[in-house]
């Protein structure tokens, strides 16, 4: 039975792992958009915000 319950903990562990991971991810991605050159030199890389 406790076996089970350390199998689930670990598995939501690493669910929020992931989670976390990819809303860092795309913070920074946002963060460089909010960022970027006025002059439109980086839009290249933010296609799909447009």
């Amino acid at each position: 039975m406790e076996t089970i319950v350390i199998l689930i903990y670990v598995i939501l562990f690493l669910i929020a792992l992931i989670l976390s991971f990819a809303s860092v991810k795309y913070f920074i991605t946002m963060w460089k958009f909010k960022n970027r050159k006025k002059d439109g030199s980086e839009d290249g890389d933010f296609k799909r915000f447009d």
